[in-house]
């Protein structure tokens, strides 16, 4: 009797020293809104956000399946998306903010993680987002076109009364290998180093923006567009790009563990975030104390 005893007093000494460890590894500093996926979040074609108060609408009829970290939600590729609400700094694409998902998928054609496009910034001034396997064509008629282990990245901001200043980049990265990857997208406001390595100088309002796949800087660059900006208004639709209200570019595979930061992530805070959604994908563990976790409000 004894014996079992010291074993529970051990068992729940563990469990306890084992949740504060885990706790403290997730970054909740400036977190917003948190979407886990897992199947008690989900009640009618709603997604709790678990952390905040701007729970997301599934259109579509996807599925649950094995996520990076319990359950995460699976799209067809055909018209499956989910739609986040016009979220802080992230919706408005004015401030510091930070998107984060993990996805796994095997297609090859061009879709969207997420991408919004609205008046005037449509066409040949499109909105923001992360794209993979895309690129512009060579062309003049600004259409995207799939190019295979690549990344667009968009980001458009609107100013002034009615136009639209920003850029794109691609970058290689193999991501449409079956396994789950990590996205991540910061911008915040530079610094005066930043400001100073400017080949001509600041120029009105300047952000600096950082894109991360599995922890890896794939591209980063401080921008600068002559101001007032102007907020953008339609929803984010994780899975699909938001052309003015019409959803194409749909994603085919299984997304998890999405957050939406008020501010700008560190690379250490990245890291954090990237390693403890490894440890428990290849340990197995642990699944109880992170649903009790992410449960909190």
């Amino acid at each position: 009797m004894r014996k079992i005893m010291l074993l529970l007093t051990y068992t729940v000494t563990t469990l306890i020293l084992l949740i504060n460890a885990f706790a403290d590894t997730i970054v909740t500093d400036g977190l917003v809104s948190y979407w886990t996926f897992d199947r008690n979040t989900i009640n009618n074609g709603t997604v709790q956000d678990v952390w905040g108060e701007n729970d997301a609408t599934i259109v579509g009829n996807p599925t649950l399946t094995k996520g990076s970290v319990k359950r995460g939600i699976r799209l067809d590729g055909i018209g499956d998306y989910v739609r986040l609400p016009n979220i802080s700094n992230f919706g408005s694409r004015i401030g510091s903010y930070t998107f984060e998902a993990w996805f796994k998928t095997t297609q090859n054609s061009w879709s969207a993680i997420y991408q919004v496009n609205e008046p005037p910034c449509v066409r040949h001034n499109r909105g923001y987002g992360i794209l993979i396997n895309a690129a512009w064509d060579d062309g003049w008629d600004n259409i995207i076109v799939t190019k295979k282990d690549s990344i667009l990245i968009q980001r458009t901001n609107k100013v002034g009364e009615g136009g639209c200043a920003g850029g794109s980049s691609t970058r290689e990265y193999r991501v449409s290998d079956g396994e789950w990857h990590q996205v991540v997208y910061t911008t915040r406001a530079p610094t005066d180093e930043e400001l100073a390595l400017l080949r001509f100088g600041a120029r009105g309002i300047c952000s600096t923006q950082r894109t991360y796949i599995d922890n890896v800087p794939i591209a980063e660059g401080v921008g600068c567009t002559s101001g007032p900006l102007r907020s953008y208004t339609e929803s984010i639709y994780l899975g699909a790009i938001n052309d003015d209200g019409k959803a194409l570019g749909f994603f085919n595979g299984v997304f998890d563990e999405v957050r939406i930061y008020d501010r700008a992530l560190t690379h250490e805070e990245v890291t954090r975030n990237y390693d403890i959604v490894l440890s428990v994908e290849a340990g197995h563990k642990l699944s109880t104390v992170w649903g009790s976790l992410k449960m909190r409000r």
